[in-house]
């Protein structure tokens, strides 16, 4: 079943985070710009919708409780472009680590942050590490589902330089042009791959860097803000894409689902929890 914890009393949730395997999903994006064509709200559209949309796909299968959506996020680099809103990577981790903790507080054992902002996924890891060394007997996990169905969406794209699939691109285009048409503006959107050539890193959702990360400001690498190919994008292209993503989490879930928390090192536990702060 598919529950909204909002529309629950505090009863309703007691009995359901009474059950055994209920995965509650946080969906959460980010308040930033989105080049000339898009609107700020692009990745909290794509986290929401796309949550939801899981959330009703396996809801014969499991117990999904949607937890209400985190529309702000890690976005430093984006604060050149007026009203992009940033929360601190201290201020991202302790407010994860309070949602999290929150739900496991209530018996709540797997929490999936659906994160749709590229920047979230490594302060979000921290918040995975820092809920689960305090909480052995819970999984929290950070589901970037541009990213894990980047094969999928890899082999339809049209954008055949590298970077074209970044930020305000073919991808994200596509997918509000699908999701929320009426605010998109085809009108100006670019082709802006404006990053240095290098063989080691570069922005590119599907086709990941050799293992340098350097956290560019957007003022380098960008003329418009956008990063990738956005003249590429139409809403059929939008709607398979939806639809790969969906189904990508859906694999993810099932999985979680299924994945038994155990001790399996063969060595005496000699504390039940990590209490280094």
């Amino acid at each position: 079943m598919k529950y909204l914890l909002q529309n629950m009393s505090w009863l309703q949730a007691r009995d359901l985070f009474a059950r055994e395997n209920v995965i509650a999903l946080i969906p959460i994006g980010s308040h930033e710009q989105h080049g000339h064509h898009l609107p700020m709200s692009t990745d909290n559209v794509i986290a929401d919708r796309a949550a939801y949309a899981v959330a009703d796909l396996v809801a014969d299968e499991m117990d999904v409780v949607m937890c209400p959506s985190v529309h702000y996020g890690y976005t430093m680099h984006n604060m050149d472009f007026p009203g992009t809103m940033t929360l601190r990577a201290s201020t991202l981790i302790d407010f994860g680590v309070d949602l999290a903790t929150s739900l496991v507080h209530h018996g709540c054992k797997k929490v999936v942050f659906v994160s749709t902002h590229g920047s979230n996924f490594s302060v979000l890891d921290l918040v995975s590490r820092e809920v689960m060394n305090r909480h052995p007997d819970v999984l929290v996990a950070i589901a970037s589902p541009m990213k894990m169905a980047a094969r999928e969406i890899e082999a339809l794209r049209e954008a055949k330089a590298t970077g074209g699939m970044s930020h305000a691109c073919e991808l994200e285009t596509s997918l509000m042009l699908h999701l929320d048409p009426d605010n998109v503006d085809m009108s100006r959107a670019v082709c802006d791959i404006s990053q240095p050539k290098s063989d080691f890193y570069f922005r590119d959702m599907t086709r990941g860097g050799r293992g340098v990360a350097c956290a560019d400001l957007s003022r380098h690498i960008t003329r418009t803000g956008a990063v990738g190919d956005g003249t590429l994008a139409t809403a059929e292209k939008g709607k398979v894409f939806f639809e790969i993503i969906v189904n990508t989490l859906a694999q993810f879930l099932r999985e979680f689902k299924e994945r038994k928390i155990e001790v399996v090192a063969e060595i005496d536990i000699t504390h039940a929890t990590t209490e280094i702060h």
